[in-house]
């Protein structure tokens, strides 16, 4: 089966680590992935390069002209796909004009929750209008997680054609290693008997890294006395804003930024406490699973589905609150080294049970031989 991905671009994200899990897991000789990104090259592209057929067309992000599509629509024909699908809002209204009429079913990807739309940029709300009204032209719409296909569906998207398929990981990759952990803390400088709570998630308003460094603040004045570790693009020495956050609420000696790294299982398993302190547009979020998977409690916001990800195995806030994520964290912190132990062994438990990547890759090969053969029969 030939599945053609056509993605907005393959910079570092939830989106491209989805489709690049799922081209890892959906092999040949099966299956065959061509990945089109509508941007220019992204941090993620030599990755893809290895797995599957890629090609970049160089598009201006936001844009959506006549041509771009046009072009688009030749590269859809020139080869015979079994099935289209795209990924994020942009490129799923580009599929859908561009495969206007051809034979191959077009499946989108959302993987946004839709909390108001005066969070989003100007293009942003018109493409998601756009998405709301052309909603019953591709074959399915997929969400990763039940609340942003209930906040799609409120919105206009259609219901009879959207299904959730929960995001799946690897949970050989992402396991608990005290190797990694005690490497990973020397770099950082983490003494051994220091409680590490760490964000892994790029400098966006929405990952509302604010909340983080106030809570953060909270947190000391309770005289505890924890190192706070940021990854991911923007949490660096470049980032001035950041920094002189940072430096404003007294916590220069305390945060590690760690900037883009590509081994996150083994910055999880340095941490104690895993956060996300998301305040919108997080539907379903990668970093929590991972950590999880690694045995470390998490934190979290009411954004998306991260209350039924965490359950049971860590505490739920409201967002914009850093009184409330300090108070968790405490909470955390007093339980000990042992309890917070057994509480992430129970958590990796339940990413094993529900998010495991081999069910949710087998959920998409299904749908996608479903959707091929209704086509075949259509045709």
């Amino acid at each position: 089966m030939k599945i053609c991905h056509v993605i907005t671009g393959l910079g570092t994200g939830g989106a491209q680590a989805a489709l690049y899990r799922l081209v890892q897991t959906l092999r040949p000789p099966d299956f065959e992935h061509v990945v089109i990104a509508l941007g220019a090259e992204g941090s993620m592209s030599a990755m893809f390069a290895e797995s599957a057929e890629l090609h970049h067309l160089g598009m201006h992000p936001g844009r959506l002209l006549p041509h771009e599509v046009l072009r688009l629509r030749r590269m859809l024909r020139n080869r015979r796909y079994d099935v289209i699908q795209s990924w994020m809002y942009h490129a799923n209204l580009m599929a859908a004009l561009a495969g206007w009429g051809e034979a191959a079913p077009v499946v989108w990807n959302i993987r946004h929750s839709l909390h108001a739309l005066s969070h989003e940029k100007r293009a942003t709300r018109w493409v998601i209008r756009a998405g709301a009204r052309l909603s019953r032209r591709p074959a399915r719409i997929i969400f990763n997680a039940a609340v942003s296909r209930a906040q799609h569906v409120a919105f206009g998207y259609d219901d009879a054609r959207s299904v959730v398929i929960p995001n799946g990981f690897d949970t050989v990759e992402f396991a608990p290693r005290a190797a990694e952990r005690a490497r990973v803390r020397a770099e950082l400088d983490i003494p051994a008997d220091a409680l590490a709570i760490g964000l892994v998630a790029r400098v966006h308003p929405m990952k509302d890294h604010a909340t983080f460094l106030h809570a953060a603040k909270r947190l000391g004045e309770m005289h505890l006395h924890p190192i706070f570790v940021l990854v991911g693009e923007g949490a660096d020495a470049a980032n001035q804003e950041l920094g002189a956050l940072i430096d404003q609420l007294g916590l220069r000696e305390r945060v590690r930024l760690c900037g883009r790294r590509s081994d996150i299982a083994a910055v999880d398993n340095a941490l104690d406490i895993a956060a996300s302190s998301s305040a919108w547009g997080e539907a379903f979020p990668n970093a929590t699973a991972e950590a999880m998977a690694c045995g470390v409690p998490c934190v979290v916001t009411d954004v998306g589905d991260a209350p039924a990800i965490v359950d049971d195995t860590g505490a739920v806030v409201p967002p914009c609150d850093p009184v409330a994520l300090g108070n968790a964290w405490a909470t955390l912190a007093a339980l000990g080294a042992e309890a917070r132990r057994t509480l992430g062994q129970r958590a990796r438990a339940r990413v094993i049970q529900h998010y495991a990547i081999d069910a949710g890759a087998r959920r998409y090969a299904d749908l996608y031989q479903d959707i091929a053969r209704l086509s075949c029969t259509a045709h």
